[in-house]
């Protein structure tokens, strides 16, 4: 009996050992994408970007440097020594990464960026006015107002698929703030340095708040996809990239209702200034997911993926790459 109720023992601690490594990612998984800084009321934007063994610094949506890194146990390792951010980092939740520098007297939190839940439009998120109270103090959400003194003014600004407020003095950013998820009724806010890390705020009305033809309600009509894509989409953005020329934004993408899908690339030439078209590229589409479209050109396939789709933005993953398209 002892001999039996033994090897049970050690059935359940091999079981449990398997279990345990087949489900824990490994650190370099969980740290891929892009993080945003925990900070408030700060100059800089700072996002930071795993992507294999590169760790790349963003101020906002601008590209600041780029370095390799490796990680061992619980310490990240960076090869540009000038940049001080080498030392111990551990997960204070699977969203949230706390820093903790050798050359750093604090911890930095930084958190994972996330794309935002809405059906709303940004023109129509613009329209909406919220309260957003955090350690007792209630911070209002006007996207349409200044206020006179000091020419303080909340944008509402998109980085990939992430909506952020961001609070600007005299034009300069001071801080941003990602957004979960945002509806006619909440807005829900998250990032912030110590807790409550998340926050939800409700919808205001205030004098001079504009009605919202068709989104009044809580409960929006959600076309589905193949409605929605159908018309022309213009580069707004390509992630990774620099800001794109005047050119580069006329390229589009045409999505025809009988599934067709042409594409029209711009240049720029720099020998005239002027804007050259390049040859129309004919595609076929089709959805076979709410989230996935498979794009077929000469013969041959590819899938997008859908990361946002409202009535006036698009964001695919493309090759690897994260397309933003905006339509007329």
């Amino acid at each position: 009996m002892k001999t039996n109720a033994s090897i049970f023992k050690s059935i359940l601690v091999l079981l449990t050992l398997v279990t345990v490594f087949t489900s824990t990612p490994s650190l370099a998984q969980s740290l891929e994408g892009k993080w945003y800084i925990s900070k408030i009321n700060s100059r800089h934007s700072t996002v930071i970007q795993f992507s294999g063994d590169s760790l790349i610094f963003y101020d906002f949506d601008q590209r600041q440097s780029a370095t390799t890194y490796h990680i061992k146990d619980n310490r990240l390792a960076v090869e540009d020594s000038s940049i001080p951010i080498g030392g111990e980092f551990l997960f204070v939740n699977p969203n949230r990464l706390r820093l903790i520098p050798d050359r750093a007297k604090q911890p930095i939190d930084f958190v994972r960026l996330q794309p935002t839940q809405t059906c709303l439009t940004r023109a129509e998120i613009k329209q909406l006015n919220y309260e957003v109270t955090y350690q007792n103090k209630t911070l209002p959400i006007s996207f349409n107002s200044t206020e006179d003194d000091s020419e303080k003014k909340v944008q509402l600004e998109v980085l990939d698929t992430t909506y952020f407020l961001s609070f600007y003095n005299n034009d300069h950013r001071m801080g941003a703030m990602p957004i979960k998820e945002v509806s006619t009724e909440q807005i829900t806010v998250y990032g912030f340095p110590g807790e409550p890390f998340m926050v939800t705020g409700d919808r205001v009305t205030i004098k001079g708040d504009p009605a919202l033809s068709g989104v009044a309600s809580s409960s929006i009509v959600k076309l589905p996809p193949e409605d929605i894509i159908i018309g022309k989409w213009y580069y707004e953005r390509i992630q990774g990239h620099p800001a794109l020329s005047v050119c580069t934004k006329k390229t589009f993408f045409q999505f025809t209702d009988d599934y067709i899908l042409h594409i029209k690339p711009y240049a720029e030439d720099h020998s005239s200034d002027k804007c050259i078209a390049g040859a129309t590229i004919n595609a076929t589409f089709k959805f076979i997911a709410d989230d996935q479209i498979k794009v077929i050109e000469n013969g041959n396939s590819t899938i997008w993926e859908i990361q946002l789709l409202t009535k006036t933005e698009l964001v695919v993953i493309r090759d690897g790459e994260a397309l933003t398209l905006t339509k007329d």
